[in-house]
């Protein structure tokens, strides 16, 4: 039976997007924002959870604004997955005319002169993050992605290779520590989500826009233990079908070289360091970014508030 379930998720997916590639662009953004604003209006808590977020991230912008950001978000999160079906078609030649991307490459050629650990690609849910991906391996950077496997073994593997199409390899999630510090010490870029809310067990609290959320701790031990270079990157709409590449140079050589700071000081330090640098892509996007996470639900111990309602 969970065989036959398995064959029928996955021809269920595969047909979807053989339907949505026949349909222009616009279309598709269209309908997958269409769905996302159904999804708020039948899920209450789900659009309260966005506006709590915009309102813990901008408490000096008004409710009228907040709604507004929430209107193009759901926009933005549509040209997301629009984007994730046409990942195939896009070839190098299509990212020359439609993307800006020589911070990326500016970034790449210094790395490939300095040669040594692979860098750290930290990114997160903001902006088209797949095609972002898809981008790397097309100029000549493949990289190692960390994503969660699917539950079907059928549609993971296609979706797998989807991903990998460009040249990336993916790196399972799930006990992905060991694979991600093998993949900087052998040089090649590991891509990591860094802007979920995590358990308390692999968290270090750092603000986030002002308020304390758990934040995995991964990057900044792989980073201590490697001194990885650490890039802050998102890729933005920019209107007219184009999309701009955001890329910060996070350098922590002084948390590296302090003799005075804990290994712990250093974790939380280095880790505050890169979340201020992508709370900045946030501001400079916000419509961008996946409200819809409850990014602050993992308390520090002693908070008993409870963010969400």
């Amino acid at each position: 039976m969970k065989t036959i379930v398995d064959v029928l998720v996955y021809l269920s997916v595969r047909g979807l997007f053989a339907v949505l590639g026949v349909l222009p662009q616009w279309v598709r953004v269209a309908l997958f924002a269409n769905l996302f604003r159904l999804a708020l209006l039948v899920m209450p808590k789900l659009k309260r959870t966005c506006l709590q977020n915009l309102e813990l991230a901008f408490p000096e912008r008004d409710v009228g604004w907040r709604r507004e950001i929430l209107r193009k978000n759901m926009i933005e999160m549509g040209r997301l997955l629009a984007d994730t079906v046409r990942l195939a078609t896009i070839d190098l030649a299509w990212i020359q005319a439609h993307m800006n991307f020589h911070q990326i490459e500016s970034c790449t050629g210094r790395l490939k002169a300095l040669g040594g650990p692979g860098a750290l690609i930290i990114t997160g849910h903001l902006g088209s993050f797949e095609l972002l991906g898809h981008t790397c391996g097309l100029i000549d950077y493949p990289i190692a992605p960390v994503a969660r496997k699917f539950g079907s073994p059928l549609l993971d593997k296609w979706w797998t290779g989807l991903r990998e199409i460009s040249g990336n390899r993916i790196i399972d999630r799930k006990g992905g520590y060991k694979a991600m510090l093998a993949a900087v010490l052998q040089g090649t870029p590991v891509a990591v989500l860094f802007d979920q809310n995590v358990t308390s067990k692999h968290a270090v609290f750092v603000d986030w826009f002002g308020t304390q959320a758990a934040t995995t701790k991964a990057i900044a031990l792989i980073a201590i233990k490697t001194r990885a270079p650490i890039f802050v990157t998102s890729l933005r709409y920019v209107g007219g079908g184009r999309y701009a590449v955001d890329a910060l140079d996070c350098d922590c050589t002084d948390i590296y070289e302090d003799s005075q700071a804990s290994y712990e000081e250093k974790v939380r330090i280095l880790t505050q360091r890169i979340s201020d640098l992508y709370c900045q892509l946030i501001v400079k996007f916000p419509e961008g970014w996946f409200w819809l996470h409850r990014r602050w639900k993992t308390r520090p111990e002693g908070d008993k508030r409870a963010i969400y309602s």
